[in-house]
């Protein structure tokens, strides 16, 4: 049969696991930042499950990288079913917080998920199961979310989230010249956009803009990218949305999203084609540069063919693992599970397994803390050295 590109299967240990009434589920929600390395801890042998477990994901090629994903064997014994819908650090804490709810995809064997293999059912089928959610990741903790009073019980998970700024290819007159993004930038950028003369020195750069592309209000990525900036995250931001390369508009005359942007960072990278010719929807003229904010992994789709995206420099620190873990580079985030208040004790056992082993299965998108000579307590603070 053909394969549709976009689900992937594959099958990690047991065939299946059984439907029966005695199977036990966990429903996982949160940080698409944390998402491989969360899907390399739960595959990886038995760090959750007894066993390696049956893995079939949907969203990407890529098996750390889609976005529902769905993992099954026994725990203790136990038929076991995993399920996660990632959708935001933000929309997690919410979803833990109270009673809220996400579509995960329906079970293995069901809805045209075949666990032995591929499957060419539309995504409207596949994702059937809509459940409270019990666990959740999130790249910042409650007490700087929109739910600092949330119930949910936290733990640290040992790891640093490096983000990065990367602005979409072009060949745009001095865009070469333009290579790192300071604080005062990103708040000129945040509130409408600049002039690329701002980024490159040469005062002749006055025809073309930059702006900002970013993420949701959902988005713990966004929620430290404004508050390490110190643009402060309860605030509106003026973001613009790309559709292969061009700047979508809204409403009349500008194209702003308002307070709006993109629900995933996967999408959010997969926008960055080249903006040459492209129309500016809210200055005029040809030509644009559009900076975004990722997560380490939807950075590698960004910076990847076909989009060629370019990483910038935070406040003329270029990104390497050694500049965060020694306090030079300071645009990271630390990584938290959450469980809900009331979740069934499976939940609260899947959720200590994954932080007990994460720090074992990083995929070099995350930094595990024991390398980090500096901490911080939140996104509004500093790092300091230990």
């Amino acid at each position: 049969m053909k394969i549709n590109p976009s689900i992937l299967a594959a099958a990690l240990g047991l065939a299946s696991v059984s439907l029966a009434s005695a199977t036990q589920y966990v429903y996982l929600t949160g940080s698409t930042a944390a998402r491989d390395a969360v899907y390399t801890t739960i595959t990886n042998g038995n760090a959750v499950f007894d066993a390696a477990p049956l893995f079939i994901g949907y969203g990407s090629t890529t098996p750390g990288s889609t976005s529902f994903m769905e993992f099954s064997n026994t725990i203790a014994g136990t038929p076991t079913i995993i399920k996660c819908a990632w959708s935001g650090s933000e929309a997690g804490i919410a979803d833990v917080s109270g009673s809220g709810t996400e579509s995960f995809l329906a079970d293995p064997g069901t809805a045209g998920l075949i666990a032995s293999g591929a499957t060419t059912a539309s995504s409207s089928g596949l994702l059937t199961d809509v459940e409270q959610v019990e666990v959740a990741q999130a790249d910042n903790a409650k007490a700087y979310s929109s739910n600092p009073t949330s119930t949910a019980s936290e733990i640290f998970d040992q790891l640093a989230i490096p983000f990065v700024f990367v602005k979409a290819t072009n060949e745009i007159t001095d865009q070469g010249l333009f290579t790192t993004v300071t604080d005062d930038n990103f708040k000129n950028l945040a509130s409408g956009g600049d002039l690329l003369a701002v980024f490159t020195g040469n005062a002749a750069d006055v025809n073309n803009y930059v702006y900002l592309a970013g993420r949701d209000n959902n988005s713990g990525t966004r929620v430290n990218t404004l508050d390490i900036t110190g643009y402060g995250s309860k605030r509106s931001v003026a973001q613009i949305e790309l559709s292969a390369g061009a700047m979508v508009q809204f409403g009349s005359p500008a194209a702003y999203q308002g307070n709006g942007g993109q629900s995933s960072g996967g999408t959010l990278a997969k926008s960055l084609s080249d903006t040459t010719l492209s129309t500016d929807q809210v200055n005029g003229g040809t030509g644009f540069i559009a900076v975004a904010y990722l997560g380490l992994s939807d950075d590698a789709t960004a910076e990847g063919a076909p989009f060629n995206a370019i990483r910038l420099n935070y406040n003329g620190v270029p990104y390497t693992t050694a500049n965060v873990e020694n306090g030079l580079y300071t645009f990271w985030g630390k990584e938290y599970t959450l469980i809900r208040s009331g979740a069934p004790a499976i939940a609260t056992t899947v959720a200590n397994s994954i932080v007990a082993h994460i720090q074992a299965n990083t995929s070099g998108f995350e930094i595990p803390y024991s390398q980090m000579n500096v901490d911080r307590s939140g996104p509004t603070t500093q790092p300091t050295h230990d």
